[in-house]
């Protein structure tokens, strides 16, 4: 017996109050004054503010240029090394707090110049004298305080996803009409959105962009030289060159977005639909019940990630499926629901039971029957096949979604069409309780026709997403026949590369879009049934969400996958692996696959539905996301040229543990763990060559919850003293126990990873000081748990893993399942659990004493929490016993 979690839908109970006279000012699309800068810091753990430098440009033409510096970070010839320079060169030099009150106030605040950086938030960290924790509605960010003066007001940084949210603070000067929050840049943002391309750098993003001026390589950090000072110079002129490239680049969308407002490729998604006039669904039905919104909430699953064939080398040719959302949003006739002025419900209960009885492989090959596949199925599940989130490994560590037989005592929603992919994978109907089938009426008022990337787009007449899809395949094939030098080829490479960012861009994402509040609050959730609770925070919907479209378009991805696999079952073998819109098969059914895929194809270009990637290739899995692909001759293991074939996650976080002559150091363990497989090499090699290396990651101090860590470490010291905001820091992984608790090391940043194992750490779960490197994991250790790494949402250690049979005797209501990446190696954030107060009460009721102890509440304890039940009707969900026993009823 099991708990499973599905997702709920919250609602505030006492609704704040807004102004209904307030309206935020209109942020420009492009700014005719920017001032661009960067900083210089210290190489030690501190990273404090050395030199730095600036220009502000008008219309683009630069207007002023300056240096500025902190006189207590540098020595006596450091400092005349830069007078000299600046004088030398004719550039304006400033002290730190000079440029800061007479050159960015001034012109960020004052003129409402854009201020741009590459990794702003680091370098404005580094500009300012303090910080502070933000309040209210920027709860969970920082606060910067660059300035002494009280005209110029501090600027508010708060971490949103993969980016970062800028403001200044609303002061008695600042503020209610009058207020303005100012315009920030990070140019590292907007280049991962553009280019695609995570955590990318300032050099890479140059040479992408093709930028004239580059950043300079083998500079020596730490000590103001002549050479260093013209590299700060050269990155600043860089990143304005990127700023102007990314730009030209936007400019290509023909979309009416400010670039200080681009968060994701979300955000143009988002604005690309404003811009054509169609309103979110909930601004147009505002009255949807919130009931029927948490129905569908709990059928929401996500993509579908397994491995199939564990630890054993198979031949695989990977298949992948073109534009997977996209075309399900196409396949099942989605555009309509975006442009619906409203939605109805019919009941087809005996239609949907009838269908089901009748359920083949090739009646899913009529792409005229998915358009009728919009339903929501109530169903209590016997044995079926379907997605299941649930703790698999049973460590408490969060949740994961795994394709399983199901049994559940209660009745649950799922889409139809992972209804219908259980049928057509266990060869059984389920016990259907009800079906509801959605049906788009009327066309929203207000549509406007555009053009977007060139592309004239009415609307009302027009499939946006198949329009963009059309588009960029023509592209591809005219890019088949230009030379990949000429400068055709990059403007059309360019060209498909937007439209790639905006069809995902719209794809499910938007959705399902929630921004959960950092304070808890009264709320009320809904799903297969609703609750009140004050334990937990509430989740914000975004602009676009609409459940139902999120629902049906990751669900329609998945029966694509279960055809898949239920196809190559009927040619008598079995996939390998399996990940949101690949599958990887036996070469010798390929084609056959490929095949029964193509009449669904629901464009007018004969493209391909399903294409081969990598063809005849051996695959070794470990797990979900674990896995390489590579050639093996003659005891040689070769990966793919010209890219990464194998998975790092689980890996990929750590720091370079050997000198860095080994430049893919990942591809080297990768490699020894086949060589392991294929015992070309021993578990004793594995130990000597790793044992004395240590597992560390580099992450960044990005939100105030990772700050408090370091509370005890800055204590009583000067701002130069502390580690601060936006410093990297390293992060060992637990290995040892004090006194029943963990021990995670927490390291100051320093480059010299390895070595940081042997200098004093501090406990991340209390703060404490300690040393000794044997609180680390050695490297050895981790690669070879790496390599063992369970499959947990399959039973069975290697070969062909076997479906679970999960029996749930309870649910579980969650929020929004995304960690932060900063954080989740310290494992402080998971989806909330939303406490239904009433439901726990009553299961401690009728919890036996013997249990209670088993779950450590003693006897007194126990009884004294079942007496203020009983009296008061309420308890605190916030002590030490209550958690624990509410722990195991969520």
């Amino acid at each position: 017996m099991s708990k499973i979690a599905v997702r709920g839908y919250t609602q505030k109970i006492n609704k704040s109050s807004v102004n209904p006279f307030f309206k935020p000012k209109d942020v420009p699309l492009r700014h005719d004054r920017v001032l661009v800068f960067d900083t210089e810091t210290t190489t030690d753990e501190y990273q404090n503010f050395k030199i730095g430098y600036f220009q502000i440009y008008q219309d683009g033409y630069i207007q002023h240029e300056g240096l500025f510096y902190d006189p207590s970070m540098l020595t006596e010839k450091e400092e005349k090394t830069f007078s000299v320079h600046a004088k030398k060169n004719d550039i304006s030099l400033y002290l730190l707090e000079e440029f800061i009150d007479d050159v960015f106030y001034p012109e960020i605040f004052g003129l409402h110049t854009l201020c741009v950086g590459f990794n702003l938030p680091f370098d404005i960290s580094r500009i300012s004298m303090r910080v502070g924790d933000s309040r209210g509605r920027n709860k969970g960010g920082f606060t910067f305080y660059l300035s002494e003066n009280k005209f110029n007001p501090p600027i508010i940084i708060k971490k949103m996803g993969g980016a970062h949210t800028f403001k200044f603070t609303t002061t008695k000067e600042n503020k209610g009409t009058e207020y303005f929050s100012g315009y920030f840049l990070d140019a590292q943002t907007l280049a991962e959105v553009l280019l695609q391309s995570k955590h990318i750098s300032l050099a890479k993003a140059g040479e992408k962009l093709n930028t004239p001026i580059r950043k300079m390589e083998g500079i020596v950090h730490g000590k103001v030289t002549e050479k260093y000072i013209d590299y700060l110079i050269q990155d600043v002129e860089t990143t304005y060159q990127i700023h102007e490239k990314l730009i030209d680049e936007l400019d290509h969308y023909q979309i009416d977005i400010p670039k200080t407002r681009i968060y994701s490729s979300a955000s143009i998604g988002k604005h690309s639909l404003k811009q054509l006039g169609i309103k979110p669904f909930l601004d147009l039905n505002p009255d949807f019940p919130s009931e029927i919104i948490g129905n569908i909430m709990t059928s929401y699953y996500g993509g579908r990630c397994e491995c199939k064939i564990r630890k054993v080398p198979v031949k695989v040719t990977t298949l992948d499926f073109t534009s997977m959302y996209p075309t399900v949003t196409m396949v099942m006739d989605l555009w309509k629901f975006m442009i619906a002025e409203s939605l109805e419900t019919e009941d087809v209960t005996e239609e949907i039971k009838d269908l089901l009885s009748k359920l083949n492989l090739p009646y899913l090959q009529n792409k005229g029957n998915w358009t009728d596949f919009v339903v929501m199925v109530k169903l209590q599940p016997e044995g079926d096949i379907l997605p299941v989130r649930m703790d698999y490994k049973g460590s408490n560590t969060g949740y994961n979604v795994g394709v399983n037989y199901l049994t559940s005592d209660k009745d649950l929603w799922y889409a139809l069409p992972d209804v219908i992919a259980s049928v057509i994978l266990t060869g059984k109907v389920p016990k259907i309780v009800e079906a509801i089938r959605y049906i788009p009426k009327g066309i929203q008022k207000g549509l406007r026709k555009s053009q977007i990337l060139g592309i004239d787009i009415d609307p009302a007449k027009d499939n946006l997403v198949q329009v963009l899809v059309e588009e960029r395949q023509n592209i591809k094939l005219q890019m088949k026949d230009i030379s990949k030098e000429k400068p055709e080829y990059q403007q059309l490479k360019s060209r498909a590369q937007a439209i790639k960012i905006l069809v995902n861009a719209m794809s499910y994402g938007i959705f399902i879009e929630l921004n959960p509040e950092d304070k808890k609050t009264d709320i009320q959730v809904y799903g297969l049934d609703d609750f009140n609770t004050s334990e937990n925070r509430y989740e914000k919907a975004g602009n676009y969400f609409h459940p139902l479209l999120a629902v049906m378009i990751t669900a329609g991805s998945k029966l694509f996958l279960a055809m898949a696999e239920a196809k190559v079952k009927e040619l008598g073998s079995v996939h390998a692996y399996m990940d949101t819109d690949s599958i990887f098969v036996p070469p010798e059914h390929a084609q056959e696959i490929i095949d029964y895929f193509q009449p669904l194809n629901p464009y007018s270009l004969d493209i391909d539905l399903l294409k081969a990637e990598k063809e005849d290739v051996w695959f070794y899995g470990i797990s979900s996301k674990r896995y390489a692909l590579y050639t093996y001759e003659n005891k040689k293991i070769k990966f793919m040229e010209g890219e990464r074939s194998f998975k790092l996650h689980g890996l990929g976080h750590l720091t370079n543990p050997f000198p860095k002559a080994v430049d893919d150091w990942q591809a080297e363990i990768w490699e020894d763990i086949l060589k392991l497989n294929y015992d070309n090499i021993s578990e004793l090699d594995i130990e000597e060559k790793y044992s004395g290396l240590y597992a560390i990651s580099r992450l960044t101090v990005s939100t105030a919850n990772v700050l408090r860590r370091f509370k005890r470490f800055n204590a009583g010291k000067e701002w130069k003293d502390q580690i601060k905001p936006f410093n990297f820091y390293l992060v060992g992984f637990q290995v040892f126990e004090e006194n029943g608790k963990a021990v995670k090391p927490l390291m100051p940043f320093s480059t010299d990873y390895q070595k940081a194992v042997y200098e004093p750490f501090i406990d991340y779960e209390t703060g404490d000081i300690k040393e000794g490197f044997h609180y680390f994991k050695s490297l050895s250790r981790t690669i070879m748990q790496y390599a063992e790494h369970l499959e947990h949402k399959f039973d069975g250690d290697s070969g062909v893993l076997e479906r679970k049979h999960v029996h749930a005797d309870g649910v579980v209501y969650i929020g929004k399942e995304a960690n932060s990446i900063d954080e989740q190696e310290l494992n402080v954030k998971q989806a909330q659990a939303f406490l239904n107060k009433k439901e726990i009460m009553h299961n401690i009721l009728y919890l036996s004493q013997k249990k209670a102890e088993e779950w450590g509440v003693d006897r007194k304890t126990f009884q004294r929490i079942k007496k203020r039940i009983i009296e008061n009707g309420d308890i605190k969900l916030n002590t030490v016993a209550v958690k624990k026993l509410a722990s195991f009823f969520t």
